[in-house]
């Protein structure tokens, strides 16, 4: 299968998993379910930033977000080994849509306080521990392991290519209708990923992890990074690009108000590029098929991470600014992409819901990032903060290439 994936045309690898009903059907709900993200994301952060005024408060909040994925990673990833992980994205985007009500009624009736938000964030971080595993380990059950490249690409794309039109929609939601309606926008976003979701028929694994208890599971995905060098390697370069790399969301805000003073709108343009950047790379990889220098790529794009956002937090001219968050937005993509694909396809069939649960744990790390990002930048500026992690990301993955050569090899 590998062989004939190989000798297909870049087009027409880049757009093969769409021959499958049940892809079209996901990837459909994957373009609405990132849509309520990025409208969740923007909106969260302009409104801790206008409750606070403080770039702290920003990193406690993403810390907060962060921080179920420590503690409920690894069960989230069992459970998408054990349950139906179709029923289990539909309960997870009910859940989606509730806490975006509830955001939007508290705001709505001036009842909104910081804890209010932390305490809903913390909700919505636990529902992805579950919801992330379950998508991605869905995605290769539908297209195979053959095409889980392409098939997870494209599901890059979806997230990304919608996050162009939704970063911009939320800012200029929140300037013309006020902090709340985004909110109650996302909540009627994500029913209609249920609707499309509820399409998706026909896909059946029999999988030995459904006809064991959730913390055999548990144990069994602890032991797999215990015993699998790669998933090890993969899962502390994960968490050292989500402590380092993904947490400059904490201060896009505070660089959008206070060092580029470009307003709500001018917050959306930068998840805008972001996301635009990481729908070209994500065209880049679907377009690549079962692509032999996995690891190479996923180096490199860990250096170009931290090299653009460097430059992203020294530009002193706002469309340089778009520009170098486009260059973040495809590493940042290119990366996430790769990594998913890589615990997938280093693991036994049955183990790819552990696999993804052991990334989710991964990416928990952020915690750590968030919090001395927001305090850094509190102390010493946004531009320095952001640019010191960019230093270190540009280190760690030296270090990584000369330390683990086998990642190299993948």
């Amino acid at each position: 299968m590998n062989d004939k994936v190989n000798r297909t045309s870049p087009v027409r690898q880049m757009f093969s998993p769409f021959r499958d009903l049940n892809f079209s059907l996901l990837f459909m709900t994957t373009v609405l379910s990132s849509l309520g993200d990025m409208l969740m994301d923007v909106a969260s952060g302009w409104l801790v930033l206008d409750l606070t005024n403080s770039p702290l408060s920003l990193g406690l909040f993403f810390a907060v977000r962060s921080s179920p994925n420590l503690l409920f990673g690894m069960v989230g990833g069992a459970m998408a080994d054990k349950t139906d992980r179709r029923s289990l994205l539909v309960t997870c985007y009910s859940l989606y849509a509730i806490c975006g009500f509830l955001f939007g009624f508290l705001i709505m009736s001036s009842t909104i306080q910081l804890w209010h938000a932390l305490a809903l964030i913390f909700i919505r971080g636990i529902i992805r521990t579950f919801e992330g595993p379950a998508r991605q380990s869905f995605i290769v059950d539908i297209v195979g392991r053959g095409n889980a490249m392409s098939g997870i690409s494209l599901n890059a794309v979806g997230m990304r290519g919608i996050g162009i039109f939704g970063g911009a929609v939320a800012g200029l939601i929140i300037e013309l209708f006020g902090k709340e309606w985004p909110f109650f926008v996302l909540s009627a976003v994500f029913m209609g990923a249920i609707g499309f979701i509820g399409f998706i028929r026909g896909v059946e694994t029999k999988r030995v992890a459904q006809q064991h208890s959730i913390w055999r599971n548990i144990v069994e995905g602890v032991q797999i990074v215990r015993q699998n060098k790669i998933v090890f390697a993969l899962m502390v370069m994960a968490g050292t690009c989500e402590m380092f790399g993904f947490s400059f969301a904490v201060l896009v805000p505070v660089f959008a108000r206070d060092v580029l003073k470009v307003g709500a709108v001018g917050m959306g343009m930068i998840n805008a590029f972001r996301s635009g950047g990481g729908l070209l790379a994500g065209l880049a990889l679907a377009s690549l098929g079962d692509f032999k220098h996995k690891g190479k790529l996923i180096l490199g794009m860990f250096f170009m991470f931290g090299g653009g956002l460097i430059l992203y937090a020294n530009s002193l001219v706002y469309i340089m600014s778009l520009f170098f968050m486009g260059i973040v937005g495809v590493s940042a993509a290119g990366h996430d992409a790769m990594s998913q694909i890589l615990f997938q396809l280093n693991v036994e069939e049955d183990q790819r819901g552990r696999a993804m649960g052991i990334w989710q744990l991964s990416i928990g790390f952020g915690v750590i990032g968030s919090m001395t990002l927001g305090t850094l930048a509190e102390a010493y500026g946004a531009r320095f903060a952001q640019s010191i992690f960019g230093v270190i990301m540009m280190l760690i993955v030296t270090l990584l290439y000369v330390m683990v050569p086998r990642l190299k090899e993948l």
